[in-house]
């Protein structure tokens, strides 16, 4: 969704730069051989590559919430007639609370989820004790709480109801900010997948293991394991085409339960060991 309409806009040929073959091609070059890599600690700067990715991409919502380019009549990026959807605020509310908000909750919940990785973070924490998870923990997510919040509210007033799941599909084909910001959550996503392909590695490795196939999680499974999970994943990447759709059922589905029932369960069960 993110690099397809850039490498039309490069001059790619369009039978080459189809949706299908890109996922294929970023996956096989790309994606596998990061998500081999065991050790998280590998991905560090990686990590800090994706995360001023996002920064760019947070910085370039707010500016051009700001600078009045797509403002309606006058923004310069909407006189010319280019853009596909213009924005709208027809339904525009600060208090208004209707099913629109169950969606957002079900992204909410999709994403502040970071659990599957908490146990491997804790292993790879220089000097770790649970103070200083604690910390890391409640900085990390402050900064994330105030990234969504500011980026939202610049995302929803610069196009209204009109916003799309991919906000960036909003910005007119010959914004370079938009285009920049187009690579920068390219890379970011790209950098960030094999955290969470390990996440899911080790989950899949933890419950195999409790349902009696612990050889699951032996090394010289580990290359076939990670091939099956990313040929799932590139499976349903290629034929859901609407991003929104899928955080926003994954969100009610899985991170509604993850962040706000497996947590409580968890403390109860523990307070009974102890």
């Amino acid at each position: 969704d993110v690099f397809t309409p850039l490498l039309s806009q490069a001059g790619f040929p369009a039978k080459y730069n189809s949706r299908g073959s890109n996922i294929l091609a970023i996956t096989t070059a790309l994606l596998l051989p990061m998500s081999l890599i065991k050790n998280l600690s590998a991905l560090a700067f990686t990590s800090i590559l994706g995360f001023c990715a996002i920064m760019y991409t947070v910085t370039f919502i707010n500016y051009r919430a700001l600078d009045g380019s797509y403002k309606l009549g006058t923004g310069k990026f909407v006189t010319d007639g280019v853009l596909k959807v213009l924005p709208s605020f027809a339904k525009s509310s600060l208090w208004n609370i209707n099913f629109s908000s169950l969606v957002l909750a079900s992204n909410l919940g999709l994403a502040y989820v970071a659990h599957y990785n908490s146990p491997t973070m804790y292993r790879e924490l220089k000097d770790s004790n649970a103070k200083r998870y604690a910390t890391m923990v409640s900085i990390a997510y402050s900064i994330l709480i105030l990234l969504y919040v500011i980026t939202m509210a610049a995302g929803y007033s610069t196009f209204g109801d009109n916003t799309m799941g991919n906000i960036l599909l909003n910005y007119h084909k010959n914004d370079v900010l938009a285009i920049l910001g187009q690579v920068a959550t390219g890379f970011s996503i790209l950098f960030g997948f094999p955290l969470v392909a390990a996440g899911a590695r080790e989950s899949l490795v933890g419950a195999a293991a409790g349902l009696g196939y612990p050889q699951l999680g032996a090394p010289k499974n580990h290359a076939k394991l990670v091939i099956v999970m990313l040929a799932l994943v590139t499976a349903i990447s290629i034929n859901a085409t609407d991003i929104s759709l899928v955080m926003g059922l994954t969100g009610a589905a899985l991170g509604s339960f993850i962040c706000y029932i497996c947590p409580p369960m968890l403390y109860v069960k523990a307070m009974e060991i102890s």
